[in-house]
C-alpha cells in the first residue's frame, strides 16, 4: 500500500475508534438527545459522516457511485445507536477498501468536484483530507455532545439553569 494512502487508513481508523469509544455506553435515547437551541444528534451526526466519507472516498476518489441523499442524512427521526455503528464499520471497511488500493499516482490524479457550490479541480488526495477533516469536526461534536447528552450533564449545561 501507498505510504500516503496508508496514513490515511490509520487515520480514518483511530477517528472511528474514537467515534464508537465516544457513543460506547450511550443509550438510544442519549443518542437521540438534542439540545434545545442546535437541530443535530449523535445519531444524525453518525449518519452523516458514514453518508459524507462513502460519498467522498468511495464516490469521488474510487469513482463508485453511491447514490447519497445528503437530506436525508439529518431526518429527525428516532435513531437507535446498534444500527448506526454497524452502518459506520460498513462504511469504514468501504473506504478502506478504496484507500488500500491507491497508487501515489492515483493520489495526485485530478477529479471534477463542486465545493461549496463551485465546480472545481480537486486531487483525490484533496478529497480525502477533506473528508478526515470532516469526520474529526464531527468528532468533536459527538464528544461534546455525549457530555452534554449524559444524565447530569445535561441539566449543568443547559441553558438558562438556575445556579
Amino acid at each position: 500500500m501507498d505510504p500516503q494512502a496508508r496514513a490515511f487508513v490509520e487515520t480514518i481508523n483511530l477517528l472511528h475508534d474514537d467515534m464508537v469509544k465516544a457513543v460506547d455506553g450511550l443509550t438510544d435515547a442519549e443518542i437521540n438527545w438534542r439540545h434545545p437551541h442546535l437541530s443535530n444528534t449523535i445519531g444524525i451526526l453518525l449518519r452523516h459522516v458514514a453518508g459524507s466519507e462513502r460519498y467522498w472516498i468511495v464516490e469521488v476518489v474510487g469513482g463508485r457511485p453511491i447514490q447519497r441523499r445528503r437530506d436525508t442524512e439529518f431526518a429527525g427521526e428516532r435513531l437507535e445507536k446498534k444500527p448506526l455503528v454497524e452502518t459506520l464499520r460498513a462504511a469504514q471497511a468501504e473506504v478502506t477498501a478504496i484507500l488500500e488500493r491507491l497508487t501515489a499516482g492515483d493520489l495526485t490524479a485530478e477529479v471534477q468536484q463542486t465545493f461549496r457550490d463551485v465546480p472545481r479541480m480537486v486531487t483525490k488526495a484533496w478529497a480525502i483530507l477533506h473528508s478526515i477533516q470532516h469526520t474529526a469536526y464531527h468528532l468533536g461534536q459527538i464528544q461534546l455532545f455525549r457530555k452534554m447528552a449524559t444524565e447530569g450533564a445535561a441539566e449543568q449545561l443547559r441553558p438558562g439553569r438556575k445556579k
